[in-house]
């Protein structure tokens, strides 16, 4: 599915000019996941974001066994090595088929 910015989670993939991303990509490769629910244990949720920066974030909430919220984030700072991610990551979701999946 796609959502706007403000959204909870959403994907956008080309930016519909024919930009260039950084390293020379045709399409910019924005994601942002975000599943969660309210249960016994309280707001639990996953998300995750991948930028065409290079800034690639992770959040889990859980409250089982008295957990914290794990938060982490970091950059791909070499330009080489950004594509290359961003293809791994458009990979693994064509591959999980998660794309096709009903709405």
């Amino acid at each position: 599915r796609e959502r706007g910015e403000g959204d909870r989670w959403g994907t956008r993939v080309g930016d519909g000019d024919g930009g260039v991303a950084p390293g020379g990509e045709q399409d910019v490769f924005d994601l942002r996941y975000y599943v969660g629910h309210n249960g016994n244990f309280g707001h639990e949720f996953l998300e995750f974001e991948f930028r065409p920066d290079g800034k690639l974030r992770y959040a889990n909430n859980s409250y089982y066994k008295n957990d914290t919220m794990i938060r982490r984030e970091v950059f791909v700072s070499l330009p080489a090595c950004l594509p290359a991610c961003l293809r791994e990551c458009r990979r693994i979701i064509a591959d999980s088929e998660v794309p096709l999946s009903p709405t």
